[in-house]
């Protein structure tokens, strides 16, 4: 159960990340260290949402057994 826990919890996180990322890029569109905070923002999304999907294929992959017969 802690692992879905924590699945949902980055996607979350990168969920919100990716709502500021996307906010800065529509209200400071004309500034560079604004577009520069959006892209590291959406890296940041990027990378929660693929260690969420990590998460969930640790959980999901079957077990594999070391019994030597």
């Amino acid at each position: 159960m802690k692992r879905i826990e924590n699945v949902v919890l980055l996607k979350v996180i990168g969920s919100c990340e990716l709502i500021a990322a996307l906010a800065m890029f529509y209200f400071f569109h004309e500034d560079v260290p604004a577009l520069i905070g959006g892209v590291i923002l959406l890296g940041l999304s990027a990378n929660s949402f693929f260690q969420a999907h990590k998460c969930y294929q640790r959980q999901y992959s079957p077990k594999k057994n070391n019994k030597s017969e």
